[in-house]
């Protein structure tokens, strides 16, 4: 085993397993490596691949065959392109596998030999009792010698990897325009991020297995449970940790797969280094479940006031001041186009809405402008000084799958700070507007023949540009006339002239019911 002073650079340990392997130097590449091995334990009846295998699965990275030669490709990097779904060949959008739900375990621990810690085994655990879906708890054995920290994050990218794979895997086929693509690459598609894990070649076309990957899941600060027993007092003791509950519609169309809730949080200092965060659905007498983070969200709030604006046109009239809780955040300038791609969106008090102008006055303090309001529905209000501020970047913010029993009731949530004992609580009555469905749009109606006919666009969140879907638990939309309802999947009715009508139209969503309506009067 070597020490920290006599780490070693990644990339020449894997060259070093090559070389050794007798693999020629043309026939593998290490450039893309970064970080350093402090040690590991091998034997001589293990394969190398053994060890490459072992050292992947610390530092995430792919062995991948490019141009002949084996390359180890790093995890998290930015896509390469996005596939056209034009281009796929077959019915092959239509073979998804969705993983069991079972395999996420609520504790995943990592049993590793510590560089500060001797020859005895020590352990990092990652725990997400929080989400509802996962359960049991499962052991990663490696023979690396890793630092402390390095342990407690490599344990949480884990735990985050199992969960993004756990939404499934998707597998297309494409012409030998997409050749280019190989194992290890990211590419995006149908608006999600994937990572191609397998690419089989057949004449004229190229079949490839994508699995969901998320940049943000490579990246922790964790930091580890010291392998002393006495660690040495920390000269600053972390605060109070910032908590919000935001019950709004869903950002990711990765969320739509059970009714939930997104929790943002963010510390009050600098020696915050995250925040276990339990549930509880009787007031605050009793929590169940808990799960820590170190993800923080861009938060803060209103110092002045925002007025209200029409949803339908940029509201140039309003600028607001607000004060972030961590003076190292920043906000961005963003163009028009990139508002309507779902850039820079903020939750100010329940309203959502996108700003694409940021300058920062004061340390800390930003006045944002030329704002469009109301976005996914959200109703537009008046804000006061005060108002909460979050920015909506989803991989800031944790999705909290829930049960249908939870609609309507208040569910309050504490915040402990790591490494402290400060608390923080808030609540909120949980509506379900993951799942409620937008009101349609274009609603009309026409008489002709002594019949009335009346016709609507349905609205979803799903999607973007004209291929928008609705959620996969839309069950159609309800057609009220002078109080008399009908059902139905199509977006056209007709029915025998009544004179007057009041007509409403809603979108149904089999778990919270209809949505707010559509209405006119003929």
């Amino acid at each position: 085993m070597s020490t920290a002073s006599s780490a070693y650079p990644l990339y020449a340990v894997i060259a070093e397993i090559c070389a050794r392997a007798g693999l020629p130097y043309d026939k593998f590449n290490t450039t893309l490596l970064e970080g350093y091995v402090q040690g590991m334990q091998i034997t001589n009846e293990s394969a190398a691949f053994e060890h490459i295998q072992t050292l992947a699965q610390a530092y995430f990275f792919d062995p991948v065959n490019r141009g002949g030669a084996v390359t180890f490709v790093p995890r998290g990097a930015e896509p390469v392109m996005e596939i056209d779904e034009n281009d796929l060949i077959g019915d092959s959008d239509d073979e998804k596998t969705r993983r069991s739900p079972e395999e996420i375990v609520q504790v995943l621990n990592l049993n590793y030999y510590d560089s500060a810690g001797g020859i005895d085994t020590c352990k990092q655990t990652s725990d997400r009792s929080i989400d509802t879906r996962s359960e049991g708890e499962k052991n990663i054995e490696t023979p690396l010698v890793l630092e402390t920290d390095q342990a407690a994050q490599a344990v949480v990218i884990m735990h985050k990897v199992m969960i993004e794979e756990q939404r499934g895997e998707v597998e297309i086929t494409l012409p030998s325009s997409y050749l280019s693509l190989t194992a290890g690459d990211v590419v995006l598609y149908q608006g999600d991020r994937y990572r191609i894990d397998e690419v089989n070649i057949d004449s004229g076309e190229q079949k490839y297995k994508l699995l969901h990957d998320r940049k943000s899941a490579y990246q922790s600060q964790a930091l580890g449970v010291a392998p002393m027993a006495a660690p040495d007092p920390v000269p600053l003791v972390a605060g109070s940790t910032y908590i919000e509950f935001i019950d709004a519609p869903i950002l990711s169309s990765g969320d739509d797969t059970q009714l939930g809730y997104y929790i943002a949080i963010a510390g009050s200092n600098s020696a915050w280094s995250g925040a276990t965060v339990a549930l509880s659905l009787d007031g605050g007498e009793n929590y169940s479940g808990s799960d820590t983070t170190d993800v923080e969200a861009v938060m803060g709030e209103l110092t002045t006031t925002l007025g209200t604006h029409k949803r339908e046109i940029p509201d140039t009239h309003n600028r607001v001041q607000v004060q972030l809780y961590d003076d190292g955040d920043a906000l961005e300038y963003r163009t028009l186009a990139q508002l309507l791609n779902r850039q820079n969106r903020a939750l100010i008090g329940n309203e959502i809405v996108s700003f694409a102008e940021a300058d920062e006055i004061s340390p800390g303090v930003w006045e944002i402008g030329y704002l469009l309001r109301g976005r996914l529905g959200t109703g537009i209000e008046a804000h006061p000084a005060g108002t909460r501020f979050v920015l909506l970047e989803r991989n800031t913010l944790h999705y909290i799958p829930t049960e249908r029993y939870n609609l309507e009731q208040t569910l309050t949530f504490r915040a402990t700070s790591s490494g402290s004992a400060v608390e923080t609580t808030t609540d909120g009555t949980f509506t379900g507007a993951s799942h409620s469905e937008p009101a349609p749009t274009s609603l009309t109606a026409y008489r002709s023949g002594g019949q009335l006919t009346i016709e609507w666009v349905g609205v979803g969140y799903l999607g973007g540009r004209a291929a928008y879907d609705q959620s996969q638990f839309f069950s159609g939309y309800r057609v009220t006339i002078n109080g008399d309802s009908t059902d139905t999947s199509a977006t056209r009715l007709t029915i025998a002239d009544p004179g007057t009508a009041t007509i409403q139209v809603s979108q149904i969503n089999s778990i919270t019911g209809t949505g707010p309506a559509a209405e006119i009067t003929v």
